[in-house]
């Protein structure tokens, strides 16, 4: 008894070209256009790197509210950038503002306030914060001058020794003075301000007009930083610096 042949199996059915040469069943014979890829939106990627660079105070975290609102109502993407330029921001402006509070209240001190006597020249050595300096005083910074850089910015410490002069002493200030008040006018504006005032005739009339100053000795300021600034610092010192050493003796002209 023969058995029959198994029917030969259908092949699977391949689209047949349309028209105009493409997939059937499509308008025109053509597939769908692919659907076009979301846009990240610009502020936000301004406000993530302002964040990260600690630009002006608070502009990257409202930038980065302003960037979720412009999100959700455009359909755009970075809402992550937005989030972490908002969280970075914030930790950051949390940070400082508790550094300054500890600053503010001798809490970041090393130890007790130099004594003055009735003219308010230094009787015994003590520790100050750096915007309790005042004109004439010779002082430690700890180790932080020879690392201070003027161009990246303000204060290397919040606090510094202060010594009478006749004590070895690696810095003397010799003019202190606030800059007008208003927005904060950058890094940059602020450091030139201060340099203009620091080595103008401050300086000259502090150590005269043909000083015998050691070759070692330069110029720095302290100046307002753009978070310090937020709470009122406008406080600029300028004082004379030795990073190779200290020495004795005020380079005053009336000094000793």
């Amino acid at each position: 008894m023969s058995i029959p042949p198994q029917p030969p199996s259908s092949p699977e059915p391949y689209p047949q070209p349309g028209p105009y040469g493409g997939p059937q069943g499509w308008p025109g014979g053509y597939a769908p256009p692919p659907m076009p890829s979301r846009k990240t939106n610009p502020l936000a990627i301004v406000a993530f790197v302002m964040s990260l660079v600690c630009a002006i105070p608070f502009v990257p975290l409202i930038l980065g509210i302003v960037a979720l609102s412009q999100i959700r109502s455009r359909g755009e993407q970075g809402k992550g950038l937005a989030i972490a330029a908002i969280a970075i921001h914030g930790a950051t402006i949390a940070f400082y503002a508790i550094l300054v509070a500890l600053g503010l209240s001798g809490a970041l001190d090393d130890g007790p306030a130099p004594k003055r006597d009735t003219g308010g020249q230094v009787t015994d050595p003590g520790s100050s914060k750096v915007n309790d300096i005042r004109m004439g005083d010779c002082f430690n910074t700890g180790g932080d001058l020879a690392d201070y850089q003027d161009e990246d910015g303000g204060q290397a410490s919040f606090s510094v020794r202060i010594v009478p002069c006749d004590q070895p002493h690696e810095a003397e200030a010799y003019a202190v003075f606030d800059l007008e008040g208003g927005a904060y006018p950058g890094t940059e504006k602020v450091t030139a301000m201060a340099e203009e005032k620091c080595s103008g005739t401050k300086l000259t009339d502090y150590v005269g007009a043909k000083p015998k100053l050691s070759e070692k000795m330069e110029m720095y300021y302290y100046f307002p930083q753009s978070t310090t600034w937020a709470f009122g610092d406008r406080e600029v010192t300028c004082f004379l610096g030795d990073t190779t050493g200290s020495s004795t003796g005020s380079v005053r002209t009336t000094g000793s």
